[in-house]
C-alpha cells in the first residue's frame, strides 16, 4: 500500500430523501464515496435502509451534478 492511500473509512451522515432522517455511514475510499451501510445505533430505522438510502451515495458522482 503506497502512502497517499487512505484507508477506507465511514463518515456518519443522515439520508437525504425523505423526512424519516434514517441513519447510514457512507463508505469512503480514497477520497471517494464507494457505498452506502445503514447506520446500526439508530432508533430510526434500526440497522435498515429503503432501496433509495441505499442507493444515495451513487448521486455524488453521477456526471449530471
Amino acid at each position: 500500500m503506497s502512502n497517499n492511500t487512505e484507508m477506507m473509512r465511514y463518515v456518519p451522515t443522515t439520508c437525504p430523501y425523505c423526512g424519516v432522517g434514517c441513519g447510514l455511514n457512507l463508505v469512503v475510499n480514497n477520497g471517494k464515496v464507494v457505498g452506502v451501510e445503514p447506520y446500526k445505533r439508530t432508533p430510526v430505522n434500526e440497522g435498515k435502509l429503503c432501496p433509495k438510502g441505499i442507493s444515495c451515495w451513487e448521486f455524488v458522482h453521477s456526471p449530471d451534478r
